[in-house]
């Protein structure tokens, strides 16, 4: 797929409604697919995985893997800003701006990725002491930390390469190279459990995965840089620039710590070994619920290039169009998804780890309301209002705390969870009340888009669904396909409720295209 050669067309127009529709549909049919194909082939592997690994050093893996992605976070909030000025940029088509930005950002990266790989792999000893590690897995999880955390910075180095080429929308040789790079992955974790490698082979998979991905995303990015721009920004670029990003770093900060506190918790609370059931449901009620967010990309390229090309008052009948179809699209998703997911984690999972399940159908209802937010806070961004996103995640983590503090003393580690889907609920509450407050260009308010009644419907119909045909559900990976199949019926029954007749025509036409 090539970039378009002209910025997105006017909202209020037909041949630029159009043309949105268009770039955002192919954009998010790419990036979709990047994740639902790895998605696929992780839901079936993961049995066998735990199966092969062995229940505690699988669980050893989450727990790592968590602590890593805490890591990452620590960008200073260089990942999610330079897409947002990136995209500006590419509405200008200003290359030299985009290469100096670039170079500027990548000596920061280096030099903090490897400050904080210093820092953590001194204090390793007292962090495995802090999770209970088995000392008969400590060989293997020092050597899994020891890879991942230098790998971490320069996969957020590739990041930043990467963005240059989704800022063009370039969205399907991304996810033709992250395909390719999750094929490395899979051979590794393969030959890792035939050969009984364990952690030490699911590093090097790790390892394949990024260098197959920057193999394809550096060169790709080199093409819109230009050597005119190859030096550092001035001090007042550099004060702009981390002006925006500092509170996209608190804002990243705070959403991963409630994202994956019931993680840590568990394993702090349980010992490493044990947490892996929570850890499991937090991973997949994250993929589902995330799975709708491979639009986001697309529409921040699209609102960013409007905004550089046209202005903020001219991009807002686009941004309210894709906020009325993603507000339904994403209700559908996680009212129909909730029930399957507790039925088919519970068939797909060893018994050990039926409650993950439960955790799994928490947090997606949880984040229907959070979802719904994010082209306004996407909005909020390429405003440059990043402290809107930042204050939100301040709020849900605020609540996050005192609600796990009052729920984990009545109900325990389910409480803790519980209290992160609540904390996600008030957190939307704030957010729209924020938003009316910072934002010099308002957009129509998400939740009117909510069609409550179609929400309903699919909620009840897919429980009382799910409810009747579990029993016959097989175990392993089958179970959790037939869960999602019997969710079919459901979803078509929330869009009867929820899509007017050109919506549905709409959906027809992409679906005989496909």
């Amino acid at each position: 797929m090539t970039r378009p050669e002209t910025p997105p067309g006017d909202g209020g127009s037909h041949s630029g409604r159009g043309r949105n529709a268009k770039i955002l549909l192919k954009g998010a049919s790419w990036s979709t697919l990047a994740q639902v194909v790895p998605l696929v082939i992780n839901l079936a592997m993961t049995p066998w995985v735990i199966h092969g690994l062995g229940p505690a050093r699988y669980s050893v893996f989450l727990l790592v893997s968590s602590i890593v992605a805490m890591l990452g976070a620590l960008d200073g909030g260089i990942g999610q800003s330079v897409l947002r000025f990136f995209t500006i940029y590419a509405g200008r088509d200003d290359r030299i701006a985009t290469t100096r930005l670039l170079v500027s950002v990548s000596a920061l990266v280096v030099g903090g990725a490897g400050l904080v790989s210093v820092v953590v792999l001194t204090l390793s000893g007292r962090i495995f002491e802090f999770f209970a590690l088995d000392a008969a897995l400590l060989p293997e999880t020092t050597v899994l930390l020891f890879v991942l955390v230098p790998v971490t910075g320069l996969l957020l180095l590739r990041n930043v390469f990467s963005s240059v080429v989704y800022a063009r929308q370039r969205f399907g040789i991304m996810s033709i190279a992250i395909l390719a790079a999750y094929g490395a992955y899979v051979v590794g974790v393969v030959l890792t459990v035939t050969q009984g490698w364990g952690l030490y082979g699911i590093a090097g998979a790790l390892v394949a995965q990024g260098v197959v991905l920057g193999c394809v995303s550096v060169p790709t990015a080199v093409r819109y840089l230009d050597r005119a721009g190859a030096r550092l920004m001035s001090r007042a670029e550099f004060a702009e620039f981390f002006g925006y990003a500092w509170r996209v770093q608190v804002s990243g900060i705070m959403l991963f710590i409630g994202g994956q506190k019931d993680q840590l918790v568990a394993g702090r609370l349980l010992s490493a070994q044990l947490s892996g059931p929570y850890g499991q449901g937090t991973s997949f009620a994250t993929q589902i619920s995330w799975l709708p967010r491979n639009a986001v990309g697309p529409i921040q390229a699209m609102i960013g290039q409007k905004v550089g090309a046209a202005g903020a008052q001219a991009a807002v009948g686009t941004v309210e169009a894709i906020q009325r179809a993603w507000v339904k699209g994403v209700t559908g998703w996680c009212v129909v998804g909730a029930p399957a997911a507790y039925f088919g984690v519970r068939a797909w999972l060893p018994d050990s780890y039926a409650i993950a399940g439960t955790v799994a159908a928490i947090l997606i209802l949880g984040n229907v309301f959070w979802l719904a937010s994010q082209v306004l806070l996407l909005w909020g961004l390429t405003l440059g209002k990043s402290g809107l996103e930042m204050r939100s995640n301040m709020v849900s983590l605020a609540c996050n705390i005192a609600l796990s503090v009052l729920l984990g003393a009545l109900f325990g580690i389910l409480g803790i969870v519980a209290a992160t889907a609540l904390a996600r609920v008030l957190q939307t509450c704030w957010v729209s009340w924020d938003a009316r407050r910072v934002l010099p260009t308002q957009i129509r308010w998400f939740a009117r888009d909510i069609p409550v009644v179609g929400a309903v419907v699919g909620f009840v119909g897919c429980v009382a669904a799910q409810w009747a045909a579990a029993p016959y559900y097989p175990s392993g990976a089958l179970g959790l396909v037939s869960a999602g199949l019997v969710g079919i019926v459901p979803l078509l029954a929330y869009g009867a409720c929820a899509l007017r007749p050109a919506e549905w025509r709409a959906v027809w036409r992409f679906v005989r295209r496909r």
